[in-house]
């Protein structure tokens, strides 16, 4: 089987050592240029053939990437989705990643094994080569250069609302119309886009801690009052199509997380927000394990913006974002 990550890595060496080897031959200093460098919005044309069409010959390429927690991660806008790239090495100035899958519950796309690198060629203009076993077991290249378009990463993908400090009022209300307010305000990250959020209840004496998994392309959930969980749970990822399912399963219970809608607009006290819509649906495996069902919209760049829960098809409780101080 391809082995994507393995090339990718042999590769970012031959030009580790090839860009190493034209310093000591050159009387001009030639740039290694640094993680901060490749931060921004880049587009290309690329030769490639799209899974659902194999006739298409040209692939309009945007490579966003975002420097945070001292690595670098992006994604691919491709005529098949986003890919994600995860960020395995950065060295000698070069960036070396591998591909997420993202079609993990498509049972064609079972063999995927894709990596690549990027590397600058100059402070506006980057390479970019990625291939490896796609869909379909179908092994793939891909190479080609990229212009900058900006200097900023596009946050109308990427997920931004964690920021140290930011604070959010939600108005949850039960079935016989009794309110409350709960805040939850960004602490801390921890590491590795492990989230500390201090917890807030208006009506009773109450402050607890909970903490979230947030990436700049996840959002994910642990166990409360949990920092060393036995499991995490996914709740979106930027790479998610209408349809995508993310499933995890607890000694108690199984957790369905279903993506029904990309981009719906929901208004709330706090304002109107361009939402993705997902079902969460939990059923228990054991007596003690839960069971109940869930829908929430939510916001990249504001996090959770409307939650309904359900019993029997009625609505058993609603929260609502309220107010933010962002």
């Amino acid at each position: 089987m391809y082995n994507g990550f393995l090339k990718t890595v042999l590769f970012s060496l031959f030009l580790a050592i090839l860009m190493t080897a034209c310093l000591k031959n050159k009387e001009e200093p030639v740039a290694i240029f640094s993680m901060s460098d490749y931060v921004g919005q880049w587009k290309g044309i690329f030769p490639y053939n799209a899974v659902d069409d194999p006739s298409a010959s040209e692939l309009h390429m945007s490579l966003t990437t975002y420097a945070g927690n001292s690595i670098l991660t992006g994604f691919i806008n491709t005529p098949d989705g986003i890919l994600i790239l995860d960020n395995k090495m950065f060295f000698g100035g070069i960036f070396s990643f591998t591909v997420r899958n993202n079609s993990f519950d498509n049972p064609n796309c079972q063999s995927w094994d894709v990596g690549g690198s990027a590397y600058l060629l100059h402070i506006n203009n980057i390479g970019l080569s990625f291939g490896g076993t796609f869909c379909g077991a179908h092994p793939k290249e891909i190479d080609g250069t990229m212009t900058r378009e900006s200097n900023l990463p596009d946050t109308t993908v990427f997920l931004t609302m964690a920021v140290a400090g930011r604070k959010l009022v939600y108005t949850v209300t039960d079935s016989v119309n009794i309110s409350h307010d709960n805040s939850n305000e960004y602490q801390k990250d921890l590491a590795n886009g492990l989230w500390r959020i201090l917890v807030g209840r208006e009506d009773i004496p109450y402050w607890g801690t909970i903490y979230r998994y947030i990436t700049p392309v996840e959002w994910g959930e642990l166990p409360i009052n949990d920092s060393t969980p036995s499991h995490q749970q996914t709740n979106y990822r930027i790479d998610a199509r209408v349809g995508t399912k993310y499933i995890t399963v607890t000694t108690a219970d199984s957790i369905i997380i279903t993506i029904q809608s990309l981009a719906e607009m929901v208004t709330v006290p706090a304002g109107t927000f361009k939402c993705v819509r997902m079902t969460k649906e939990y059923r228990a495996i054991t007596p003690g394990g839960f069971s109940g069902f869930f829908e929430t919209w939510f916001n990249n760049n504001t996090g959770m913006i409307k939650t309904l829960q359900y019993r029997n098809d009625s609505v058993v409780m609603t929260e609502v974002l309220k107010e933010k101080n962002f």
